[in-house]
């Protein structure tokens, strides 16, 4: 997305607070005012343009043809009669016998006949400019009878025509407000729809109408996107699992303007469907709505979305195939689609929208779209109304959860825990969010997050025995592999709209005894997170860049073996028999959970779990010491198979958790943390065996061979700064 965008006219001030001078009874005076007071109650018109703004809203002079515009004609600019005078409350009638228009307004009767350089106003003659014309079905006036007539200031500059109840522009002084309008009112490209079969080229063409729909959270701060389609003028169709997590929204079209959403007006969870309207009834030009009756296998089909952020892209193919999916009804096609493009539209060969683009998977290859048919009584029943009455549902079904797991609400928040240092409590000076243990040595290893260095902290002595030297880099994550330590540093902080080929960052590899630094290299992507097998393979996803990669190198030659499409901070975990990698999404809506399959260092292939959005994942993810299960820290616990047919299938549930530890030298019991809650957990049953309560927050869990420890962050006894600290939990 292009950071410089441009806000829509209406509710986003691209001038936010303008400051200029305000024309008033021929007196100026300088005020302070924002350009939705500024245009209260103003008609604005451009040259050549069917689209027209009133009283801030978007509006289109005739929705039945774009044909309707302003023009001018020897030297005299002519304007749609009809569409001003009802604008601004007056009533207008036809005479057909004796081609008469007449306005009533306030009291106020005016008459003008067609091809007549004469008006009547209250009964009196006054002479025009220019005689009004028919054109279009429509009259035409010249622009000086509204002004002479209706009471109304006009404002015309560079085809730019405003009509208000008192100047408020200047052209020179206004020049970039004019600039704006101009922009705001461009029209859209003809609608290239015949009824007939299109080519490719044409169909593209429906691209003004898909549109970029944003989410946000609470704070206003970006979620995700992906990508909507008008049905009705403010009107946008979109898939349920692109709205259902977020607080706001809004609409971002392809000419750059923006649009704040209204909210939700209708949703189909089952069909993954949601109609969204915009605060203003915008003028971006509805889709021709088709039918998923009658298609069939071969056909060609076009999709357009918002492919990995990239806006209205276009992509080709066919309809493959009809699948019904937990019993949900899905039309498969070929055409290529990422994520961003969930929510765009398919069309077939006459450019009517078939299906809502839903998912995709094999890289693009393989990808579903929710049937129109699905959508066809909303779009005919709301845009039977008046948009003004279109009401919208409670926002709070889909707003995102505030904490991801535990469901712990706000006020529920719980104060800092307070610790007291003791004999199985030590305090620590560093900030530990990331660490590890030896698995044989009483031996952690932590990233200071206050210094950027790594610590090795021996829990017998309990002490920091070693610091390596400062980063120039923050260090994000680290593990211990093969007998070294393995830590990853991204060139510059993580973002979405840092996309492949300007991403960088590097492996170091340090000996755990001196923690120098023995070996490195750099890598093309931002490391996010790290795993490493036996055979010296490095598995690494990227923290940026939206659909980005996980990629695999040989330890010894740092060669890059393979890489494959994952989004961008992905948590992963390793299957004990190191032959396949378990991934669990932190920022997509629906969150969900997908493995990976490794041979000799290569990612051979991928698949996503057989559920999308039936369970409420959390971003923590952990495989059970014997390999059979795979839980998330929502409390969810899925098959961890072999076979594609039952891998990730849901298994039962154990107690909600953020943080797991496992050891292989312990297969029959595994432990979660929650808060200050510490189960274990029987690996058989699944049952909780036992109960450890700890003095701080639980920040990781870090189990050897013969002991189960926590760094856990709370504050000390007389200080109001949090600390983190180091408890020993129990030996095993």
């Amino acid at each position: 997305m292009n950071p410089m965008k441009r806000s829509a006219f209406i509710f986003i001030t691209i001038l936010s607070m303008l400051i200029f001078p305000f024309f008033g009874s021929g007196q100026a005076k300088a005020e302070e005012l924002d350009f939705e007071d500024l245009f209260s109650g103003a008609v604005i018109l451009s040259i050549g343009s069917p689209n027209a703004i009133y009283d801030n809203e978007d509006r289109i002079i005739d929705e039945n043809n774009d044909n309707i515009v302003p023009y001018v004609k020897n030297q005299r600019t002519m304007v749609p009669l009809r569409f001003i005078s009802e604008s601004i409350g007056a009533r207008v009638a036809w005479n057909q016998a004796s081609s008469t228009a007449t306005i009533t307004q306030a009291g106020k009767e005016i008459k003008i006949t067609l091809g007549s350089k004469t008006v009547l106003v209250n009964g009196k003659k006054s002479a025009l400019d220019a005689p009004a014309e028919y054109k279009q079905g429509r009259t035409f006036v010249p622009l000086r009878l509204i002004s002479e007539t209706l009471g109304k200031k006009v404002f015309y500059s560079r085809g730019v025509i405003v009509f208000a109840n008192q100047s408020i522009l200047d052209p020179k002084r206004d020049a970039e407000i004019v600039d704006y309008l101009k922009f705001i009112l461009e029209p859209y490209s003809k609608s290239p729809y015949t009824g007939k079969n299109l080519s490719n080229q044409q169909i593209a063409g429906f691209e003004q109408s898909v549109v970029l729909l944003e989410s946000l959270d609470r704070s206003g701060e970006s979620t995700g996107y992906g990508s909507a389609f008008a049905v009705g003028y403010g009107l946008f169709l979109t898939n349920y699992h692109v709205i259902d997590e977020a607080s706001s929204y809004v609409i971002i079209t392809g000419k750059d303007q923006v649009y704040e959403a209204a909210g939700i007006v209708a949703v189909d969870k089952k069909n993954d469907l949601a109609l969204v309207k915009a605060k203003i009834r915008t003028n971006v030009p509805p889709l021709h709505i088709g039918t998923s009756q009658n298609l069939s296998k071969g056909q060609a089909v076009v999709a357009i979305g918002n492919q990995e952020g990239l806006l209205n892209t276009v992509s080709t193919g066919v309809l493959s195939g009809f699948l019904v999916i937990d019993n949900q009804n899905l039309i498969q096609f070929t055409a290529p689609i990422g994520f961003g493009s969930s929510g765009g539209a398919l069309f077939d060969k006459k450019g009517e929208v078939i299906g809502v683009t839903s998912s995709g998977m094999d890289d693009g290859n393989l990808n579903f779209a929710v049937p129109i048919d699905y959508a066809k009584s909303w779009i005919s029943k709301y845009n039977a109304m008046t948009f003004s009455k279109i009401t919208v549902l409670n926002q709070d079904p889909f707003r995102e959860p505030v904490i991801d797991s535990g469901n712990i609400k706000p006020e529920e928040t719980p104060q800092p825990l307070v610790i007291t240092p003791g004999a199985n409590v030590n305090v620590l000076n560093q900030v530990i969010q990331e660490a590890v243990a030896h698995p044989s040595k009483q031996v952690i290893y932590g990233i200071d997050d206050s210094e950027s260095t790594i610590i090795s902290y021996d829990h017998t002595q309990k002490k920091v025995v070693k610091t390596s030297v400062p980063f120039d880099k923050a260090p994000r994550k680290l593990v211990y592999a093969n007998g070294e330590l393995y830590v990853i540093f991204s060139d510059e902080e993580y973002s979405a709209y840092r996309f492949n080929g300007k991403q960088g960052g590097t492996v170091k590899i340090l000996d755990p005894a001196t923690l120098q630094v023995k070996d490195e290299w750099k890598v093309d992507i931002d490391p996010y997170d790290i795993v490493v097998d036996q055979t010296r393979h490095v598995y690494i996803t990227s923290g940026s860049g939206q659909w980005t990669y996980m990629k695999s190198y040989d330890r010894s030659t740092h060669k890059e073996l393979s890489s494959s499409s994952v989004y961008h901070m992905t948590n992963v975990v390793m299957h004990p028999t190191e032959n396949r990698i378990y991934a669990v999404d932190t920022l997509i809506s629906p969150r969900d959970i997908a493995v990976f399959r490794i041979n000799d260092g290569k990612i051979t292939t991928t698949y996503n779990s057989p559920y999308h959005g039936e369970y409420d994942l959390s971003t923590a993810i952990g495989i059970t010491p014997d390999g059979k299960y795979v839980v998330n820290g929502a409390g969810y616990v899925f098959a961890s198979t072999n076979n594609k047919n039952t891998d990730m299938y849901y298994t039962g549930t154990i107690d909600p958790f953020d943080v797991l530890a496992g050891n292989a030298a312990h297969m029959d019991t595994f432990f979660t943390a929650a808060h200050n809650k510490i189960n274990q957990v029987d690996t058989n049953t699944l049952s909780t065996t036992k109960t450890y309560t700890t003095q701080g927050t639980v920040v990781k869990l870090l189990m050897t061979d013969t002991q189960l420890l926590a760094i856990t962050k709370g504050t000390v006894a007389g200080s109001n700064i949090s600390k983190h600290a180091i408890e020993w939990i129990t030996d095993l």
